[in-house]
C-alpha cells in the first residue's frame, strides 16, 4: 500500500484529483509541510496543492525542502500552471505538473503504474551493501544504501532518511571504503565548483550525517576522521 501526502494549505478545498486517487485505495493523508517534513520517511510520494498563482511561492518552498529529504515522488496539482512554472516545478526537483487540461482516469492510471514501477525496483535500488568487521570480529556491522528513497540500512533496521547531500556523501565513502577522502574530494562531489569554505561545510555535512547514523565522533564506527585531510570509512 502507497502511503500519499496531500500539501495544501486550504484544507476545505476540494480536487478531483484527490478523489481520484482515494478511489484506488491509497493511504492518503492531508498535511502542512512541518508535518510533513517530520514524516516524510514513510511516504511515497507527495502532491502539492497550488490553488492560485498567488501560491507559487510556497510550491517552490514545499518543493525544495521536501526533495532535501527525500527521493520519493513529487507531483505539483495546479489550477492555473504556465509553461515557466511547470519548467521550474522541474528544476526544484519536482517530478511534474497536473492541471485542469488532464484526464482523471488518464492521471489515476499514470500514478499507478509509475508506484508501482517504483515498488518493483526497489531490490535493484540497494545500490551498495557490504559486511565491515573489525579485525577480531566484535564490531560488524552491515550498512546498505537505497538509492530510490535516499535512504540508508544498518544490522538490517529501520530505513534512515538522508538529505540528498548526505547520501551522496555516504556514497563516495563507501565506494571507497579504506580510503581516505580528502575535503576537497567530499566537496566537489556535492556543491560541484560552487564556492564556499570547503573543510567547514563538508565537516558540518558529516556532523549531522553521524547524528543520523548515530555514530560517536569521538570514537566512530562508521565515518572515521582523518586528520587533517578528510574522513574514511572502514575497509571490510
Amino acid at each position: 500500500m502507497f502511503n500519499i501526502a496531500i500539501v495544501n494549505n486550504d484544507k476545505n478545498s476540494n480536487s478531483a484529483y484527490i478523489t481520484a486517487l482515494k478511489e484506488k485505495k491509497y493511504v492518503i493523508r492531508q498535511m502542512d509541510l512541518d508535518e510533513l517534513m517530520k514524516e516524510i520517511s514513510g511516504i511515497h510520494a507527495v502532491f502539492i496543492m497550488e490553488s492560485a498563482i498567488e501560491n507559487i511561492g510556497q510550491t517552490y518552498e514545499a518543493i525544495i525542502k521536501t526533495r532535501s529529504l527525500s527521493n520519493c515522488f513529487i507531483w505539483i496539482l495546479s489550477k492555473e500552471a504556465t509553461k515557466i512554472n511547470r519548467i521550474i516545478h522541474l528544476q526544484l526537483g519536482a517530478d511534474g505538473t497536473f492541471d485542469n487540461e488532464n484526464d482523471l482516469e488518464e492521471f489515476s492510471l499514470y500514478i499507478m503504474k509509475t508506484l508501482e514501477r517504483r515498488a518493483g525496483g526497489q531490490e535493484s535500488q540497494e545500490s551498495i551493501g557490504f559486511t565491515s568487521r573489525s579485525e577480531e570480529g566484535a564490531n560488524a556491522f552491515d550498512i546498505r544504501l537505497i538509492s530510490g528513497n535516499s535512504s540508508v540500512k544498518i544490522d538490517g533496521k529501520d530505513e534512515v532518511t538522508l538529505t540528498r547531500l548526505e547520501f551522496r556523501t555516504l556514497e563516495l565513502l563507501l565506494k571507497r571504503k579504506g580510503e581516505a577522502v580528502t575535503y576537497e574530494e567530499l566537496y566537489e562531489n556535492v556543491w560541484g565548483e560552487e564556492e564556499g569554505d570547503k573543510k567547514y561545510r563538508v565537516a558540518n555535512l558529516v556532523f549531522h550525517l553521524r547524528k543520523k547514523l548515530n555514530d560517536d565522533s569521538f570514537k566512530s564506527k562508521y565515518i572515521r576522521t582523518v586528520r587533517s585531510k578528510g574522513y574514511m570509512f572502514p575497509s571490510c
